[in-house]
């Protein structure tokens, strides 16, 4: 079962993959902006690695969006089964 951090990562990282397309940026474009690798970029947004508060703010800043609709976090947890978010606790 996956646990509640790594369905977050999970979904913000579509909200990133989504808000770079909405832009017109192309992976190679944004990682170049953002001054980091296209695989990088990649792994943020299969929600495969962690990503700092400060480049999130920069890929907002980029893609001319607030952080909180770049990450959208309080429909993630209305979303979100309740057996999850308790066994995420757990950890």
């Amino acid at each position: 079962m996956e646990s509640s951090s790594e369905y977050l990562l999970k979904y913000i990282g579509r909200r990133f993959k989504i808000h770079r397309r909405l832009r017109g940026f192309s992976r190679e474009s944004a990682a170049r902006s953002l001054n980091i690798s296209k695989r990088t970029l990649a792994s943020y947004e299969r929600g495969e690695r962690e990503i700092s508060l400060d480049k999130t703010i920069e890929m907002a800043e980029l893609y001319r969006t607030t952080f909180k609709n770049l990450v959208d976090y309080y429909n993630v947890l209305e979303e979100l089964p309740v057996d999850r978010i308790t066994a995420g606790a757990e950890r």
